[in-house]
């Protein structure tokens, strides 16, 4: 018999969205799944919606979010996940769609290569009401450097284009950061990472994104907890990774800092803002250049710091260092 895939997606009142999904999974040439959809607590039809499916087909199956787990997609899939019976993890979102050929591509190369953890293609952004294709999520999803090129954004993947073996997420004990309300995936990927970048990828686009009113603000200083969790996942790479990224990479890496610091001024977010001069400090120690380039480049931001809360200036201090 073949190996059992679990598509595993969280949603909260998409059922306007949610049957295109349904729909592409449905039709899948590879028919040994099981789709697990975690709801959030909806307030519209979705839980009448699933219930159609599941009448029609039992490999659909429906859950809510247990009361003890905090609100949230990433509670959603740890919980789809634990209660998932697939060898293979395939994560999805609830407003996106398969390829009919999706699974059984990843399948096949997950089958037929023992050493791979993951395998991962690339993704369509499309435009939900025109229809018109916006071009690939990513120019690239692979490199000679992959956790560094996608730590400094070089190379990026939607959650919805890795397959995942099982036993490699459970040896490893991964899985979502309950408290992040931004750069959850991106901190999965992180991890993964870290402790194996073989990962097969696949230049075809197997899964589609769409563009629409409900996902089209991603903006990351929208609201306080979306800065709290980058400035978090940022934490972690300082923290736990830093070692990983070669003397070029340290130094790209602070200087996406930097101009984070610069945004969080201008957008008058002084508590983050002093949050990330902190993570600057940190990270500049691991960073190759003179003592003295450092102690100038820390004067020159306390000095932006503090000239922007008097006086709303200090923009022109703040500069990458070189």
């Amino acid at each position: 018999m073949s190996t059992l895939v679990s598509i595993i997606i969280p949603t909260y009142n998409r059922a306007h969205l949610i049957e295109d999904t349904l729909n592409s999974i449905g039709s899948q040439s590879y028919v040994n799944w099981e789709c697990i959809v975690v709801d959030d607590g909806s307030t519209d039809h979705t839980e009448q919606l699933l219930n159609t499916y599941i009448e029609k087909d039992r490999r659909f199956k429906f859950y809510k979010r247990p009361e003890t787990k905090p609100k949230g997609a990433n509670a959603c899939r740890n919980f789809g996940f634990e209660m998932s019976k697939g060898d293979y993890i395939n994560w999805f979102d609830s407003d996106d769609i398969m390829e009919p050929n999706k699974l059984e591509v990843q399948v096949d190369l997950l089958q037929h290569d023992a050493e791979i953890p993951y395998c991962i293609c690339q993704t369509k952004w499309i435009d939900k009401t025109s229809g018109e294709f916006l071009g690939l999520r990513a120019k690239q999803i692979s490199s000679n450097r992959r956790f560094e090129d996608y730590t400094l954004y070089n190379i990026f993947w939607s959650i919805l284009a890795p397959l995942w073996r099982r036993s490699f997420i459970e040896e490893n004990q991964l899985s979502f950061d309950e408290t992040l309300h931004q750069s959850q995936e991106f901190d999965f990927h992180i991890k993964a990472l870290a402790i194996n970048s073989n990962y097969k990828a696949i230049d075809d686009a197997l899964v589609s994104m769409f563009r629409h009113e409900n996902n089209m603000s991603n903006n990351i200083y929208a609201s306080d907890s979306k800065i709290e969790s980058n400035l978090k996942v940022k934490d972690k790479i300082i923290n736990n990774y830093m070692h990983k990224l070669s003397s070029k990479g340290r130094l790209k890496f602070l200087e996406m800092q930097t101009l984070m610091f610069k945004d969080l001024l201008k957008e008058q977010k002084f508590k983050f803002a002093k949050q990330i001069m902190s993570k600057l400090f940190k990270t500049i120690k691991y960073v190759d250049v003179s003592v003295m380039k450092k102690m100038v480049f820390c004067s020159q931001m306390l000095l932006a710091y503090a000239s922007y809360r008097i006086s709303g200036r200090g923009y022109n201090l703040i500069k990458p260092l070189t």
